[in-house]
């Protein structure tokens, strides 16, 4: 996958969390904390500010980096 492919795919992903942040936050309350939606968007916020950086990694080492 070219880097930019990958550039685009995670601002995507971060682009719907954002949009469903509240949905997944009320989802969550019914069975936990009630945190999820805003804990996903922030951590794909941060994730977006470092985009150049994942996709300059080979994809199974920018998933990784990704998801953590």
């Amino acid at each position: 996958m070219a880097a930019s492919d990958f550039s685009r795919l995670i601002a995507a992903a971060a682009d719907t969390i954002a949009a469903h942040a509240e949905e997944l936050t009320a989802l969550d309350q019914a069975i936990g904390d009630g945190d999820h939606g805003l804990n996903m968007k922030r951590g794909f916020e941060a994730v977006r500010a470092e985009i150049d950086a994942f996709a300059a990694k080979p994809l199974p080492e920018a998933l990784k980096a990704v998801g953590t």
